[in-house]
């Protein structure tokens, strides 16, 4: 199946990484602070960790992690899901992290999939990493859709592989995102109210034996505190 999406970019990763991985974090909230941590390296002044009620898909909700960092560019999203790499190019001794592993090894603890949104200069990224899609379809390399958008516009800035390559890539986050629409992904930058930020998208979370999320947010909304 290796000849799948020929022009869509390829992540320096594996299944059996990304499963193992995961593995890091025996608990919950370590995963959590994690994705806590990374907006917190990306000098993030505030962040904010809500849940959004999604009955389509697995626990019924997203998990959303949205702060107003420095946010990436294209090269930096792409960087993210390679191994080894990571878009802190200054670490320095005030990161806790620098190897680019925590959002990796956090989120797909949480749950099987996200998406994530970044604004930074002039353009608008997406990134999905999604096992569900590549279970569903078989697929053994780990396949990445990245669309950039022009900040103002919301024109697609075309890649290597042109228009083709895009509608492929939103026709994939549409079949395998929370968002069913190019206007509903679209409509995830506007989240990021200041100049820079990202937004990550957690979904298909981990279920107890129970069938039910790990996180309770029914009961009590302000738990995760």
């Amino acid at each position: 199946m290796a000849d799948l999406y020929p022009s869509l970019t390829r992540a320096g990763l594996t299944q059996n990484y990304l499963h193992t991985n995961s593995t890091t974090h025996e608990f919950l909230f370590g995963a959590l602070a994690e994705l806590v941590d990374n907006a917190r390296d990306a000098a993030a002044t505030k962040i904010d960790v809500y849940s959004v009620t999604n009955p389509n898909i697995r626990g019924g909700y997203t998990l959303n992690f949205l702060d107003d960092g420095e946010g990436m560019d294209p090269t930096d999203v792409a960087n993210i899901v390679q191994f080894g790499k990571s878009f802190k190019r200054d670490a320095g001794d005030h990161m806790i992290g620098q190897y680019g592993n925590g959002l990796k090894s956090g989120s797909m603890r949480i749950g099987n999939d996200f998406i994530l949104f970044t604004k930074q200069g002039r353009q608008v990224t997406c990134l999905m990493l999604s096992r569900s899609f590549h279970d569903h379809e078989n697929i053994d390399s780990i396949i990445v859709p990245t669309p950039v958008w022009d900040c103002d516009t919301r024109k697609p800035i075309l890649q290597n592989g042109g228009i083709e390559r895009y509608e492929t890539e939103i026709n994939l986050i549409t079949k395998y995102s929370p968002f069913r629409s190019e206007h509903e992904v679209l409509k995830q930058f506007d989240n990021i109210k200041d100049q820079t930020g990202t937004l990550i998208v957690i979904y298909n979370l981990k279920l107890l034996d129970s069938g039910e999320p790990e996180l309770d947010v029914t009961s009590d909304p302000t738990d995760i505190r």
